[in-house]
Order: structure tokens, then sequence, then C-alpha cells
């Protein structure tokens, strides 16, 4: 009896060690593919377990009721990889990114100078975070006039830093603009746009209303369309944003560009605007701190 009992252990403990298999592989950095030691690999869900060597190979056996290994490292994108066939492994990790804002709590003042018509107008500006999960809120309002029958005004309410990653996030801007211009153009405009940011190059999305009137031409356009534009950050030595973009309506076209830059609080703009016949060219100088 003693015998048939330990011929069953030896079989069943054979039978369990012969469901699972033995997986090697090479842990590597994505970016220049060179290996990584001292990486921890472990069978999620256990205490099973192994390090890379010096050269990033491991060797680690799995249940093959279990199909995830867990690859982790200080500095590195923890990284949980779904067993198939190939029991030869190549794993590419990410370094991980820490990102500060430095936007979420900014106040902002300038004077803005119409070069075209409006020669005199400010801007307005603030920027908070409610919470830790929440995006930046950014508001503001500028205004700009000729001291007679001519305004421009715009404001705006924007989310930033929504789904962020380490080469990714994404922006939504809504915006309100009201021009009267030579007792001639009436305007009002609503828009809500997404900016798709990829590391220095944000691609900009959105849909827009529009409702125009030009007196001279017993021209009016109640119209919806959408916007494109493109943005981009440039470094060393300029550290200066420039964005463009369209706006396509029915029988009227709105287009807008900028570019500005910052140094030590201070910050300047140009700000280029067209609607029909109707330019604007705004200069603009002022500073911004945190609070």
């Amino acid at each position: 009896m003693k015998k048939a009992l330990l011929l069953l252990f030896l079989f069943t403990n054979g039978f369990l060690f012969s469901q699972s298999t033995v997986y090697s592989g090479v842990v590597k950095f994505k970016s220049d593919k060179t290996p990584i030691p001292g990486v921890s690999v472990i069978v999620k869900g256990t205490k099973i377990g192994t390090q890379t060597d010096f050269d990033g190979n491991f060797k680690i056996t799995v249940p093959d009721s279990l199909n995830i290994l867990t690859f982790s490292f200080v500095g590195i994108q923890t990284l949980e990889y779904k067993l198939k066939d190939k029991v030869n492994l190549e794993i590419f990790l990410k370094e991980d990114c820490n990102i500060d804002w430095f936007d979420e709590k900014l106040i902002g003042f300038n004077l803005n100078s119409g070069l075209i018509n409006n020669p005199v107008g400010g801007q307005f500006q603030i920027s908070f975070t409610p919470n830790y999960n929440w995006p930046t809120i950014k508001t503001g309002i500028s205004y700009q006039t000729n001291l007679k029958e001519n305004r421009f005004l715009n404001t705006y309410l924007n989310f930033h830093h929504i789904f962020v990653s380490c080469d990714f996030n994404a922006d939504i801007n809504s915006s309100y603009k009201n021009l009267d211009y030579d007792s001639n153009i009436e305007l009002s405009a609503y828009s809500v746009e997404t900016s798709l940011n990829f590391n220095k190059i944000s691609a900009i999305i959105g849909l827009s209303t529009i409702d125009f009137t030009k007196s001279s031409e017993n021209k009016k356009v109640n119209s919806v369309g959408p916007t494109f534009g493109l943005g981009t950050w440039i470094g060393q030595p300029f550290l200066m944003s420039v964005s463009a973009k369209t706006t396509i309506y029915k029988n009227l076209s709105e287009y807008q560009a900028e570019v500005k830059k910052e140094y030590k609080g201070l910050y300047g703009f140009l700000k280029y605007y067209k609607v029909n016949t109707f330019n604007e060219l705004s200069l603009g100088i002022g500073f911004e701190f945190w609070y």
C-alpha cells in the first residue's frame, strides 16, 4: 500500500512538472536595442521569477496554466507580455518618463497693439488645476479697439494635458470671437478644437460656427465649418511656439496664425487673423507668473 502511494505521488509530481514550459530570451531598450541587466521577470500572479543577467538574458519556467510575464525595472515602463508558442523571446522596454507641467498655476497680462486696424488692447489669462487628476484649465480674454467703431473681442476656455503619455498628450480648446469693423463687417464665431500633441508637433482638428455680415456687399453667412491646423515647438536657440490654422465655411474662409516666445516670465507674441477683407496683425508683450 505504501509503495502504491509512493508511486502515485511520484507520478502526480512528474505529471505536474511536465505541465510547464521553459522560456528564455533577452531584454533590450527599445530606443537603442542595448541589453538591460537586472530586469525583474515575474510570472504574473505568482512568486516565480528571475532577473536578467549582465547581457540582458533570462530563463524562466512557466506553468502552462499561466501565460503572462511581467518585466519591471527602475526607470523603465513595466511591461506585461502575453506568452504564445514562441519560447525564445526578444523583449523591448521603454524608458519611463516623468512629465512636469509648468503651466498649471499661471497668471498673465499683456498689452496688445493691432498694427493694422485696432491699435489699443490688452489680454488677461489664467490657468489652474482643480486637483491632481484634472487637466490644466486655461481661460482668458483679449480686447482690441481703435477707440471708435472698431472692436475685436476674443475669449477662450481650454483643457490641456488630457490623455497624457510620454510621447503624446491632447488638449481641448474652445473660443468665442466677436468683431465689428468699420461699420461694415460684423462677426460672431464659436469653435471647439482638439490639439493632438506628438512630441514637438501638434495636429489641430475642430469645428466652428460663424455668423458673418458684410453690409457693403449685402453678404450674410451663417455656417458651420471644419478647422484644420498644425503647430510646433522650436527649441534652442529660439524657444518659441508656432501655430497656424484655417476654418472653411460656406462661401467664407477664416485664417489664424501665432508665434509666441517666452523668456524668464516675459513673453511676446505675433498674431495674424483674416476673414474676408478684414486683416489684423497683432503684436503683444507681457508677463506671466506662478501663484
